[in-house]
Order: structure tokens, then C-alpha cells, then sequence
């Protein structure tokens, strides 16, 4: 689902007027959900840094049957992006567009790419204006990197030629993609810590890559959708001379097949709210944890980056703990309370030394580590549809987030802590299906990325559940978590920064009133 809603949303509702809200809602709640359909995709990629491998990509996808050239629905798929659009009586679109930017050095066990910092992966978003009136259709869409890492952006102009079939299409097409300085810089420059005699410091500065393509879609019954997505992308000059690009030209492709089931029922389905207005979640999650620390000097030095599971012992499995409780106000209103909290411990002889802050730990040491995480989010929720089947909506709400890392060695009497804490806003979306009487899907995704005063930082959450009631007020479910944070404080005396991934399957209890 699309992590953007809250914004078009916003600016569609503020551009029409209150006068038109109730028919914009309206046109969104009779929706037909059953025009998509979930697939599955395999996708691969070459990968322009010297010797670094091509990337093959298995994953869900959602599509819809018809192109949405052909179409005038307010939610958007479009090769990899997705997004909420608005069709003009003239055939101009005006869209906010997500898609995720895969872009990384892949494998780096390799001379070309040692001491380079990570190229990471990222959620990339921005507006789409659009014209559809002659055959070619022209799209300009500028993309901004959520996590903020390196400050640029970039824009792609797009030609294609949309033609539609009795049993599918075929939309060949043309794409001018321009890079910002600090957008090339941060994927295919090299810094001056990353530079080495035989890889000297690169800026590429501004750059415009030409990518051909086509996507074939081919119904093999009125059930099933076979898709098919190529393109090769031919790289700037200035790209090409980067001392970590290997190559000047770069191919994907990717295929994918899905099923049309047909589950969504209209919105006449609904007869009156739901009975229940107050739900209690308990739940554990096994949880995978990884977590990264590394704390300045107070001099500005920087500290050796840490990882607290490999390094110092701590355990990288736990269960935890979580509590969820939803009140609903109205029927197409809600407020969420989320609370988890996480502490584990370890003693361990150092197999290497480590500096992290002012103290220095060398190796044969026996140091204790701690680590205490707590978490706790408010959040708003509106239903843009709800009926007794299925709910879709969007989230603003607040997270309250700390972290503290302590290293202790009692031998050598030095000891060192990390503190972090913070109020993140978050923005996300959620959504739940019925499946008959008893049995429900639902998921639930926040992201919030910032860069003020104290921190910078990403954070993503995403939730997936499934469960039955037991009578009225009692349900069980299991499911699945994955959140990733990412923090660096910038404040004199804090200096360090704090990532954390875990993510695992939970169980879970419900009460409803």
C-alpha cells in the first residue's frame, strides 16, 4: 500500500475545498479494489560499480490488469513506482509517486570497492505532472530521497507509447533521468576518507543518463497476468570516469505473474458500524536483532563502529514484549497507543580493541555490556474506506524512542555510555481484509526520516497479521515485524549513532469491547 496517501490526500482535499471533500471521500470509498491483483516478481539488474554483482530480486508485487494509461483510477502503479494521481476532464495527471531506490555496491569483497562507505538503498518520493492527450504521453516527476542522506534529487522525463491489446498492452518508451551534484555525488563520487592512490577523490557533479525500455502485459485467462519489464540505461560521461563505475551502460528485466481473485465486496456491504470500539493487543515477538553503535571522542575523533552482537555478546535473539491498544472514535476515526521495550545484557573477553567514546577497551579484556531500548508511539488514524470487509486509511502520530548502550571493564576502570532519545513523527498507512466471519488479514506500515537540531535519522516499521475471533470480545493471531532504525546524534554531548534492525514472528491475543 502507499506510504504517500496522507499527503495527496491532504493537498486534494485543501485543492477541492471542503464543498467537494464528501465527493472526493466518496469516489475513493466505491473504489472497485478488485481492478488489482497480487503477483509474484522476479527481478534483476546490472550493477555499475566495478566488479560488483548483478542484483536478482524475488518479491510480492501488486499490479492491475489494465495499464494505467488506460485508466483514470486514483491509485497509481507505474513500473516501480506507486502513488495516489488525480485525472483531469483534459487528460492531465498530477500524482505523488513512491518507489524504492535499489542502487548499491552490492558484494564488496573486492580491491576496487574496499574502504568505500555503503551506497544504501532508500525510499525515493515526489509529485508527477503528466499529459496523456496525444499518443506519445510525456510524465516529468522529481524524486527526493526520504533519510535525507545526501541532500539531492532527481528527475526523470519520460516518452511512451502506450497501446492497448484485446488481452493486454505493450508501452514501449524513452526516459531522460537527471542527477543533482549531490545525488551523483553521494552513488558514484568518492570522498576524500575513500580515496586511495590508485582511486583518486571523484565528483561527477550533475549528470543525464538515457534509459530505453518496454513493459508487456499479456492475460493468459481472465484470471492470471503475465508482465514483462526491460530497459537498458546508457550512462553519463561523467559517470563512466567514476574510479568505482565499471561500466557505461547498464540492463534490468524483471517478470512477473499474478492472480485476479476477485475478494472485495462493494461498499454496500455495509449496513452500520461495527459493534466494537475499544481493542487490546498482546503480543511476543521473536525477534532477529542486529545493532550497530559508535560514539565520538569529545575531541571530534571518531570511534570504531560496533557491533553489540558479534563484538560484544550480546544476544541476538529475544522476545519481546508488546502492547497495542485502539480506540475508535466515530466510525471513521481512531487513536492507536503502541508500547514495547527491550534490555538485554553480556560479559565477554574482547577479541580485538575497541575505542567508543573517551575509553579504550584493548583486546583480552573483560568488559560488560548493556543495552535498554524503549518505544512508545500515538498515533491518529482516518479510514479513507471502511465497511465490514475491509479498511484502508492513513496515520500521523508521534514515537517517543530511547536507547542506551553501556561498556564497562572493571579491570582497566574504564567505562563508556551511549544515549539516545528522542520524539520521531511518524506517517504511515494500514489496512485489513475480512476473510469470511471469523478470519482477517491486516497490515500496518510508519516511516518517518528527519534531519533537525539534534538527530538525523530513518526509521521504517511494517506489521502483518492474521487472526480469528473467538466469540466477541476474544481473538488470537499471529504475524510477522520488521523495524529498522537508524539515528545519529549530532548534539556535543551525545556524538554517536545508533542502528538497530530486528524483526521476527509474533504471536498475539485480542480483546474487544
Amino acid at each position: 500500500m502507499n506510504r504517500l496517501a496522507p499527503y495527496l490526500t491532504s493537498c486534494l482535499l485543501l485543492a477541492f475545498g471542503p464543498a467537494h471533500a464528501g465527493a472526493l471521500l466518496d469516489y475513493l470509498r466505491n473504489f472497485d479494489l478488485n481492478d488489482y491483483s497480487l503477483g509474484a516478481k522476479i527481478s534483476t539488474s546490472q550493477n555499475p560499480y566495478t566488479d560488483a554483482p548483478n542484483s536478482v530480486i524475488a518479491y510480492p508485487y501488486l499490479t492491475s490488469f489494465t495499464y494505467s494509461a488506460f485508466t483514470d483510477d486514483w491509485f497509481l502503479i507505474r513500473e516501480a513506482n506507486i502513488g495516489i494521481r488525480y485525472v483531469t476532464q483534459s487528460d492531465w495527471e498530477l500524482a505523488v509517486l513512491a518507489r524504492v531506490q535499489t542502487l548499491g555496491l552490492g558484494g564488496t569483497d573486492n580491491d576496487e570497492l574496499l574502504g568505500l562507505e555503503p551506497r544504501r538503498w532508500a525510499i525515493e518520493a515526489g509529485p508527477m505532472v503528466g499529459l496523456r492527450r496525444w499518443p506519445v504521453n510525456v510524465h516529468f516527476t522529481s524524486y527526493w530521497e526520504l533519510p535525507n542522506r545526501h541532500g539531492g534529487s532527481t528527475s526523470e522525463l519520460d516518452f511512451t507509447l502506450p497501446m492497448k491489446f484485446e488481452r493486454g498492452y505493450f508501452v514501449p518508451g524513452i526516459k531522460l533521468i537527471y542527477m543533482s551534484d549531490d545525488y551523483s555525488d553521494y552513488y558514484f563520487g568518492v570522498s576524500e576518507q575513500e580515496s586511495t592512490p590508485s582511486r583518486p577523490e571523484y565528483e561527477p557533479g550533475a549528470i543525464m543518463n538515457i534509459e530505453l525500455g518496454f513493459t508487456v502485459g499479456y492475460e493468459l485467462t481472465p484470471q492470471w497476468l503475465l508482465s514483462t519489464t526491460v530497459g537498458l540505461e546508457f550512462l553519463d560521461s561523467a559517470v563512466t570516469a567514476s574510479p568505482i563505475v565499471g561500466r557505461d551502460k547498464l540492463w534490468s528485466a524483471s517478470v512477473g505473474l499474478a492472480y485476479r481473485a476477485d475478494l472485495f465486496q462493494a461498499r454496500s456491504h455495509d449496513e452500520g458500524p461495527q459493534q466494537q470500539q475499544i481493542e487490546i493487543r498482546l503480543g511476543a515477538l521473536s525477534s532477529s536483532i542486529d545493532t550497530t553503535v559508535s560514539r565520538q571522542a569529545s575531541g571530534g575523533q571518531p570511534g570504531d563502529e560496533v557491533d553489540l552482537e558479534d563484538v560484544l555478546g550480546i544476544p541476538d535473539r529475544e522476545t519481546i514484549f508488546q502492547v497495542d491498544m485502539l480506540f475508535r472514535v466515530g466510525y471513521y476515526h481512531r487513536l492507536e497507543l503502541s508500547y514495547f521495550e527491550l534490555q538485554r545484557r553480556s560479559t565477554k573477553i574482547l577479541e580485538q580493541d575497541i575505542e567508543f567514546g573517551d575509553a579504550s577497551f584493548p583486546a583480552g579484556t573483560e568488559v560488560d555490556t548493556s543495552i535498554d531500548s524503549d518505544y512508545v508511539r500515538l498515533a491518529y488514524s482516518y479510514s479513507l474506506m471502511r465497511d465490514r470487509q475491509k479498511e484502508l486509511g492513513v496515520t500521523a502520530g508521534l514515537t517517543y524512542a530511547r536507547f542506551e548502550t553501556g561498556i564497562t571493564a572493571n579491570d582497566i576502570q574504564q567505562s563508556e555510555r551511549l544515549k539516545v532519545k528522542a520524539p520521531l513523527p511518524t506517517m504511515g498507512v494500514f489496512g485489513s481484509v475480512a476473510l469470511g466471519d471469523k478470519w482477517r488479514l491486516n497490515a500496518d506500515i510508519n516511516i518517518f526520516a528527519l534531519d533537525f537540531d539534534r538527530y538525523d535519522g530513518f526509521m521504517g516499521n511494517f506489521i502483518l497479521g492474521f487472526d480469528r475471533k473467538f466469540g466477541d470480545v476474544i481473538g488470537a493471531g499471529i504475524g510477522y515485524n520488521f523495524y529498522v532504525l537508524r539515528l545519529n546524534a549530532k548534539d556535543e554531548d551525545l556524538r554517536g549513532t545508533f542502528r538497530m534492525l530486528h524483526h521476527g514472528p509474533k504471536l498475539y491475543v485480542s480483546f474487544l469491547f
